[in-house]
């Protein structure tokens, strides 16, 4: 016969052993909810870096101001969300990089400087170093992108690559006339970015229309200069931005020149009509103006001050509007303190 207290010390014994069953249990539990929520978190962040990807591809066949604005905004979240995701770097960058095209340089710069300073070994720090030193020279303060370029070529890591050689010769260059380009590959064909900062080359021709076209006609006024094709399908994904700015900017000295590739000019002349696009026309059809001006692909578009000086080349999307904007409003204050004859349109 057990005493009470043979039966008391046994019981404690058994809620010993169940409580150590039940917390066994519990972790088990508590366990598995945690690596399913880590699973589902994974997941979730490799969905959003996935979204982002998709918004990058395709901004590198058309620059379009709503998606870099999508961009930017996911890619500031998942930022947010995600700060220690494997392809954070990546995101950083993109980020940065959207935030330049959108002309907030100033914001891209902080974004390329914070990846840079908290992710030191990164794989995108190569390009960020890069890209950090143009966006100075960019706002033209070329002492800071200096020490940009150096940070790259003095790189352990990335010192060596083919980024570091054109930080290099960026180096080498004159500073006043670094502006936030890549140099031009030694041994290249001249590119539109090239020219830069060059006096436009004059041409005598007749539009569509039968009427003189040339750009003498309008010095005083800001031209884009516009070659593209009916043919070419992302010449055609870009005229409704084109259209938007010569209807917001063409009653404030602004106008557009286009100069069609096409083989024909039936197509050119039934585009133009169906689409309604307003601005001066020319069929090269012998490649006159295009060969003048080194084209090799299109759309390629030359943006040139009053003066006749060609400011910026290629630009699609919301950098179109954006450097329109910015010389039209330039060149009206140019022409409020000194007048200037603008020709006949």
């Amino acid at each position: 016969m057990f005493s009470r207290n043979a039966i008391d010390a046994e019981k404690n014994k058994n809620r010993a052993i169940w409580g150590s069953v039940i917390f066994a249990l519990t972790s088990l539990v508590l366990i598995g909810l945690c690596t399913h929520f880590a699973d589902a978190a994974s997941v979730k962040a490799g969905y959003k870096y996935q979204e982002i990807k998709a918004i990058a591809k395709k901004l590198k066949q058309r620059s379009d101001a709503e998606d870099l604005e999508k961009l930017v905004e996911k890619s500031r979240a998942f930022i947010a969300s995600h700060p220690k995701h494997k392809r954070v770097d990546e995101v950083y960058y993109l980020l940065g990089d959207a935030l330049v095209q959108l002309e907030r340089v100033e914001d891209g710069i902080e974004v390329f400087e914070e990846l840079i300073k908290d992710y030191r070994h990164a794989r995108y720090v190569e390009r960020c170093l890069l890209d950090l030193g143009l966006a100075y020279d960019k706002l033209s303060k070329h002492d800071l992108a200096d020490a940009a370029y150096k940070k790259l070529v003095n790189h352990p890591k990335y010192g060596s690559r083919s980024l570091a050689k054109f930080a290099k010769q960026l180096l080498e260059q004159d500073k006043a006339t670094r502006n936030g380009e890549l140099p031009k590959p030694s041994g290249a064909s001249m590119n539109p970015g090239d020219w830069i900062g060059h006096p436009v080359l004059d041409f005598q021709v007749m539009d569509l229309k039968g009427k003189t076209l040339s750009l003498e006609a309008y010095r005083g006024q800001v031209v884009l200069l516009d070659f593209w094709a009916t043919w070419c399908p992302p010449c055609i994904a870009e005229i409704p931005n084109v259209k938007r700015t010569y209807e917001t900017y063409k009653d404030q000295k602004f106008q557009i020149i286009g100069i069609s590739l096409d083989r024909s000019m039936e197509p050119l002349k039934a585009y133009i009509e169906k689409e309604e696009l307003e601005w001066h026309h020319y069929w090269d059809n012998n490649g006159r103006i295009s060969n003048m001006y080194k084209v090799r692909g299109i759309p390629s578009t030359f943006l040139i001050d009053g003066e006749g000086i060609i400011r910026k080349t290629n630009l699609r999307g919301a950098a179109l509007k954006t450097a329109v904007a910015a010389l039209v409003k330039e060149n009206l204050r140019k022409s409020a303190e000194k007048p200037t004859n603008t020709g006949s349109q």
